[in-house]
């Protein structure tokens, strides 16, 4: 009788598993003024409003589809507060109601002047126009998952913590005005630009920024704080223009172009390894840019080509040779261009640090 029983039981709840995803809870343009929770199989029309008021939970293993019922894309307006805490054996999942896997799909999740404790985890976002849209609103997301978006995050005036997870196969990864960004342990591979800041404080540790078609990283007027970086096999590994910062124990690896331009910035660039990139290494443009203890190595340009007028100190490094001639022809300064300024590179180091990555 108790196994029965048991084996009834089983039935039952996959009867109810069933039921549900055949029937799916829907929200057809719908606010939500109350604290609601979503679970097991939701379908959003058009869109789905959380009031200032309101709390959305999204439980592990709920799927989330949306599908457009009229000219705009579908979407969720965050005013009050989301919690989505999935698991790594549930994620929450965010996608249309469509089979297609083009970024477009659906509008994405926006959050709108909600400085709350907004937290998504262990989320998997697929195929929308932005993924997460923060407008002067606070979020931290953990283990999160955006794929095959326009744009995977956007933040004009936002604060944003970023734990784990990847962003991948998008027009651009991340996009920045005016905002605070934390990422740690992420990576942001495949996309037409990988990072691009204008204005803002970054500080990325231990990301990864890799095989992006046009660049891993454009930063315009930034605070940057980059540290245990990976920059490799992108077009462009990274630009910085103006702004002011460090960069420490990064490396910048087989990208097509230039490693790292620098233009009218104040970086001290340390402890880093720029190796068999296909073109120069260091591309500096006046500011104040302070280079040592990197190592220097198989780079098809130059090592560090100074097109500034102004003086770059470069002591102290390692250029995978102690013959100056050969360290002399990985530099391109005054002595090869008397309209640029001279890049200082004695005393150098006679082996690789031992602390660069």
């Amino acid at each position: 009788m108790k196994a029965l029983c048991a084996v009834c039981i089983f039935f039952c709840l996959i009867s109810v598993a069933c039921a549900a995803e055949q029937a799916p809870m829907v929200y057809d343009r719908a606010v939500l003024t109350e604290d609601t929770t979503w679970r097991g199989f939701i379908l959003v029309k058009d869109f789905v409003i959380v009031a200032p008021q309101a709390t959305l939970r999204i439980s592990p293993g709920t799927m989330v589809r949306f599908v457009a019922s009229s000219r705009q894309l579908p979407n969720l307006v965050v005013q009050g507060r989301i919690h989505a805490a999935g698991t790594s054996e549930q994620p929450i999942v965010l996608r249309s109601d469509t089979s297609r896997s083009t970024g477009g799909s659906w509008g994405g999740v926006v959050l709108l002047s909600t400085e709350k404790r907004n937290l998504l985890e262990h989320c998997r976002i697929e195929n929308p126009e932005t993924g997460i849209d923060v407008r002067f609103s606070t979020i931290t997301m953990k283990s999160v998952f955006i794929s095959t978006a326009q744009t995977a995050l956007l933040s004009h005036d936002g604060v944003i913590q970023l734990t784990g997870g990847t962003i991948s196969d998008s027009g651009t990864g991340i996009e920045l005005y005016n905002s605070e960004f934390d990422g740690r342990d992420t990576t942001i591979s495949s996309c037409a630009r990988g990072c691009v800041a204008s204005k803002s404080a970054l500080v990325l540790s231990s990301v990864t920024i890799s095989g992006n078609q046009q660049s891993g990283l454009e930063s315009e007027e930034c605070r940057l704080k980059i540290t245990g970086g990976n920059f490799s096999e992108n077009t462009r590994g990274a630009r910085i223009r103006g702004g002011e910062g460090q960069v420490f124990m990064t490396r910048f690896q087989k990208n097509r172009e230039t490693a790292l331009h620098i233009s009218g910035s104040r970086i001290k660039i340390q402890r880093c390894l720029f190796s068999d990139n296909s073109q120069d290494a260091l591309r500096t443009e006046d500011g104040r840019s302070l280079l040592t203890d990197n190592a220097f190595s198989s780079n098809g340009g130059f090592n560090v080509f100074n097109a500034g007028r102004e003086v770059v100190s470069a002591r102290q490094n390692w250029w995978g040779t102690t013959d100056p001639s050969r360290i002399s022809k990985g530099i391109s300064d005054a002595a090869l261009d008397a309209k640029s300024g001279t890049v200082q590179v004695f005393p150098w180091l006679n082996e690789k640090p031992q602390l660069v990555p």
